[in-house]
């Protein structure tokens, strides 16, 4: 099991096993060990308003789900950079697995795969389902950021095979924005684990992007599935 470097002993949180990412931003000893990256996360509580606005004035009342959703990425997120450990790491993988079995699952019901009504019951089993397989992967060393990333290609498969059945007057303006969204904020993180983009004293972070970006591209993921008719 390949750990990120441990904090100072004395620091308030070096009493915990830290994480399997050691991210670009220098650990600082304190309450918040990263700044940059833990208060970025407020572009998902940013985004949760904006989603609950679009929930507000929406004809489908199952689009007020997303905000909660995007609330519980940035929160669990917040939680996890302020801390540097493995215990709140975990809980950050189960915020963005909230958000991404939000969207098979409204996928699935698009597809015809299940019924609207099993919708809620398969986004809960997926998200508890990803979440318990977090634990065994992490002391198996296995690099459990990739399942996130599966998650996302799996979400863009479904709709793939649904952009082929679309309605040609289909708008897919805003799906394309966030996969592009996606894409930007993928390759800022990525930039930043491997070092290829790194100050360690800056509050610029390639992570911290990952977080604004991302938190944008689920914004304009519930402007497109507002836009689609529902089964």
């Amino acid at each position: 099991m390949r750990l990120a470097p441990a904090l100072p002993p004395g620091c308030p949180w070096s009493g915990f096993t830290p994480p399997n990412v050691d991210w670009c931003e220098r650990e600082a000893c304190a309450w918040i060990v990263n700044p940059a990256e833990a208060w970025s996360n407020v572009a998902y509580l940013l985004g949760a308003l904006a989603m609950w606005r679009l929930a507000r004035t929406s004809s489908s009342g199952d689009l007020a789900h997303f905000a909660p959703a995007s609330l519980a990425v940035g929160a669990f997120s917040f939680a996890y950079h302020a801390s540097y450990t493995w215990l709140l790491q975990f809980f950050d993988f189960v915020g963005m697995f909230v958000f991404c079995f939000l969207v098979l699952a409204r996928n699935a019901v698009r597809l015809g795969w299940i019924a609207p009504q099993r919708e809620r019951a398969a986004w809960l089993a997926g998200t508890v389902a990803a979440s318990a397989c977090v634990p065994p992967l992490f002391y198996a060393g296995v690099p459990i950021q990739a399942t996130v990333f599966v998650l996302i290609l799996g979400s863009v498969a479904q709709e793939l095979a649904l952009f082929r059945r679309r309605d040609a007057s289909a708008s897919y303006a805003s799906y394309w924005a966030a996969l592009a969204l996606l894409a930007a904020a993928s390759a800022f993180s990525l930039a930043d684990v491997t070092r290829a983009w790194c100050d360690p004293e800056s509050w610029l972070q390639g992570h911290a992007l990952w977080h604004v970006l991302s938190a944008a591209a689920l914004v304009s993921l519930q402007r497109f599935y507002a836009a689609q008719p529902r089964p």
